[in-house]
């Protein structure tokens, strides 16, 4: 009689124990989401402790180093998140209980801190060798760092430890439902259907767990070598990338080039319009930098207010032109905030990486004085690192190029077509000034150089030379179009200036000045336009768009040409905006008694909506690449057009 019975109280117990193993995992599951979610917190508020620390060792060294006051803020600040962050680290009894003998280290760390600082206030500039020779706080802080390492790796392993337990009781339940569910069928076969929705309940929830715990894996690896703020790698993660690449470049034989980039006047834009404002434009100037970059590129945040780019397989002129380009990328168009426009320009610092540097602090030696140097020279600029051995004076290989410049025997001119749109007629050339072969041949480039060694205005003067005797014995009916820098025009007395151009051919000529380069109040131009309008020399002005004061510049100056900038030209076929913006030039253009030039004309289609618009000039790659040599017949002539 027992016999029959059985299977009928195995049954229950069975039930019993899949009941309580699903009861198991479903707690389990309950207690993982909060608890990883707490930890992920802690985890944050160690490496913001961490990060506040070496912030605060960075800016008591700069203040000893330089005695400003602002760095002493700034350490001060420093110091104070870092207070914050550890008061957050309280939530955990069992985290405070580690963290507790840290903080008394580094209470003593920031004591000595403040007192080698007080110093410093003290006694000024002759403390500061002193001091940084006897300095012994950056053991400290070392120790420290590696000490709150050792608190994150703990906390990693607690995770991984609860990871390891969620499975191994996960993976119990499967087989004691599976084993379960297997008697269930042999006793009671028309049980079966009743089972598979459990099953498949509790697969779902395994899956949902370890999906969810491998998240939590996930984002704890991605805080510890990414930034949190800008989403671009932190110090860690360009230590590990740098060693990965420079193990890569040495076996290969390839190059890295590394640029700095500092945000000009962070501090003060803080104090102007609060933190918050200040991290968005922290995450606007790291979007831009990526927007320039190649997908092997690497970008981090190397400091409150510094990013540096590690530039894989190139070459230092590459390099150069691509921290021109973020240079150019942040000034050219402001931030908002809210009411307000923030203007924003970074000063750039770009060093070649030699082979076997071992750290990325190195790096940092290497392009932190080139970056000084764009500081000092007035900000929004970029400077190449100084050869090793020469920090107070240029490098040979930079002298040499300075004296190529400055001796302009190595300039040659190109020249591209200016079309009437309706004829298709070459109605003007305009004449472009190349350098030496190699780095410097764009003008971009050896103008650069121009600025940093103060050699501008002589250089600008000898391509305007240049462009003036490569065509002043052609007799044509065609007009040359000659780029000059405002700088130029103000530094030179204009008599000079006028003396250059063949007085016989009035209208022949025609000076460009660029927007883009304008400097100050434009009405201090205005006499000098004047005197080259009065000498049979038309003014153009060049870039319109460019800048936010193109309509009182053009008021001022009222000149002869107006030249659209290429990025409210190029696609106007497509893009309402920009048919918008040329309208309205076209109509002050007019006004003014002005021919409209577009620039960038790249396709076919653009042309009928830029004569639709009244644009009378164009002027492009439509019409083919730019040329070494003028046509032997230079005359007004019909423009052999490019299908593209």
């Amino acid at each position: 009689m027992q016999s029959p019975q059985k299977p009928k109280i195995a049954l229950p117990g069975l039930l019993i124990a899949v009941i309580l193993a699903i009861a198991v995992v479903w707690v389990k599951h309950e207690e993982a989401i909060p608890w990883g979610e707490q930890r992920l917190n802690l985890f944050k508020e160690v490496q913001s402790v961490k990060d506040q620390l070496k912030n605060a060792e960075l800016y008591h060294i700069n203040y000893i180093i330089t005695g400003a006051p602002s760095q002493l803020a700034a350490f001060n600040e420093s110091i104070n998140r870092l207070n914050t962050h550890m008061e957050q680290t309280r939530s955990d009894p069992h985290l405070y209980e580690r963290l507790e003998p840290l903080r008394m280290r580094i209470d003593g760390a920031i004591r000595q801190l403040k007192t080698s600082a007080d110093v410093r206030k003290q006694q000024g500039e002759q403390a500061a060798k002193p001091l940084l020779l006897t300095l012994r706080e950056s053991d400290d802080i070392a120790a420290i760092d590696r000490a709150l390492d050792d608190v994150e790796l703990y906390e990693f392993n607690l995770l991984q430890l609860r990871v390891s337990e969620y499975t191994s009781i996960i993976d119990s339940v499967r087989w004691l439902v599976l084993t379960a569910a297997l008697l269930m069928c042999i006793v009671y076969l028309y049980m079966a259907k009743s089972i598979q929705p459990v099953l498949k309940g509790v697969e779902e929830r395994n899956k949902q767990l370890q999906d969810e715990l491998q998240n939590v894996r996930g984002q704890l690896d991605h805080m510890a070598n990414v930034d949190f703020l800008t989403d671009c790698l932190n110090l860690n993660g360009l230590e590990h990338i740098f060693a990965i690449e420079q193990n890569r470049t040495m076996r290969v034989g390839a190059t890295l080039v590394a640029v700095l980039i500092n945000v000009d006047n962070f501090r003060r834009m803080n104090d102007d319009f609060g933190f918050a404002v200040g991290d968005e434009i922290l995450k606007e100037v790291a979007k831009r930098i990526m927007g320039i970059l190649r997908p092997s590129d690497r970008l981090a945040r190397v400091g409150p207010d510094e990013f540096l780019v590690l530039l894989t397989d190139t070459q230092l002129a590459y390099g150069m032109r691509v921290a021109e380009r973020v240079r150019v990328q942040m000034s050219e168009a402001p931030l908002r905030a809210g009411n307000d426009i923030v203007p924003v320009t970074v000063s750039i610092g770009v060093a070649p990486l030699p082979p076997k540097l071992e750290s990325v602090e190195e790096i940092l030696q290497l392009t932190r004085s080139a970056m000084k140097r764009s500081k000092s020279g007035g900000r929004n600029r970029v400077s190449l690192a100084r050869e090793k051995g020469t920090p107070e004076e240029e490098a040979p290989a930079m002298r040499n190029i300075v004296e190529v410049l400055c001796d302009g025997g190595h300039f040659r001119a190109v020249y591209q077509p200016i079309v009437e749109l309706a004829t298709q007629d070459i109605s003007a050339y305009e004449i472009y000034t190349r350098g030496p072969d190699g780095a410097f041949e764009s003008p971009a480039e050896f103008f650069r150089v121009c600025v940093e060694n103060n050699i501008l205005t002589s250089t600008d003067i000898l391509c305007l030379k240049l462009a003036i005797a490569s065509v002043s014995d052609l007799r044509t009916s065609v007009r040359f179009h000659i780029n000059v820098f405002p700088s130029t025009l103000l530094d030179t007395q204009i008599e000079n200036l006028i003396s250059l151009f063949p007085k016989d051919k009035p209208g022949k000529f025609c000076i460009e000045l660029s927007e883009q380069q304008f400097v100050g109040d434009p009405a201090h131009l205005r006499e000098h336009v004047i005197a080259l309008r009065q000498a049979g020399i038309l003014v153009a002005i060049d870039d319109i768009g460019f800048g936010r004061s193109s309509l009182e510049s053009l008021i001022l100056l009222e000149p002869d040409i107006v030249k659209v900038d290429r990025k409210y030209v190029t696609g106007v076929a497509h893009d309402a905006s920009k048919q918008r913006l040329l309208k309205r030039v076209v109509n002050v253009g007019r006004s003014l008694g002005a021919e409209v030039v577009a620039e960038g004309i790249e396709g076919k289609e653009d042309l009928p909506v830029l004569q639709e618009i009244g644009v009378q000039y164009g002027q492009g790659y439509y019409w083919g690449p730019l040329m070494e040599v003028l046509p032997s017949d230079v005359v007004v002539r019909t423009a052999i057009k490019s299908e593209r």
